[in-house]
């Protein structure tokens, strides 16, 4: 596995009560097991993943669902624009436009293995792609909140992880 700095797993986070929810401005909110997910068709996306600290880990190899897939199910409705990407560690979310969130990867497996506890696991949300920030790959996503409008700066976790920075 690369160089993934591991932190401790906030007591919230339990992997075995694990569920996604997929709700707000969808047509068809839908609950996903893991088992959901990988039934469904899983991609490989290999990239560095560099954390505002000033760590990279390089050539992690996630392997997961396109959240566009997701997204296909529950049908966001018009004017649909945002999502607000939700972890089980209390509270922890990121704000994310549609656009970027549908060529997103929700991982189950990092370099081949099952995704640990340790590096969100069961499912983290990956963002692709150039610009990507460290802070908005949630751990333990458990919901997939869609909306018309942006959430405001207090819905979100910016803050959180980079109060994290020493």
């Amino acid at each position: 596995m690369g160089d993934l700095r591991q932190f401790d797993v906030p007591e919230s986070v339990d992997p075995d009560e694990w569920r996604l929810s997929v709700t707000g401005a969808v047509r068809h909110p839908t609950d996903f097991g893991l088992a959901d997910l990988t039934d469904l068709p899983l991609e490989t996306y290999t990239h560095d993943f560099a954390c505002a600290e000033g760590w990279v880990a390089e050539g992690l190899s996630w392997r997961g669902v396109p959240v566009a897939r997701l997204l296909e199910r529950v049908e966001p409705v018009d004017g649909s624009a945002y999502a607000l990407v939700g972890g089980m560690d209390d509270g922890y979310a990121c704000s994310i436009s549609l656009e970027r969130l549908s060529e997103a990867v929700l991982a189950v497996a990092l370099d081949g293995d099952p995704l640990p506890v340790e590096h969100g696991g069961p499912a983290r949300l990956v963002p692709t792609g150039d610009g990507a920030d460290c802070w908005e790959s949630v751990k333990w996503v458990r919901e997939l909140e869609v909306r018309e409008t942006e959430p405001t700066a207090d819905d979100t976790a910016k803050n959180v992880a980079l109060s994290r920075i020493e």
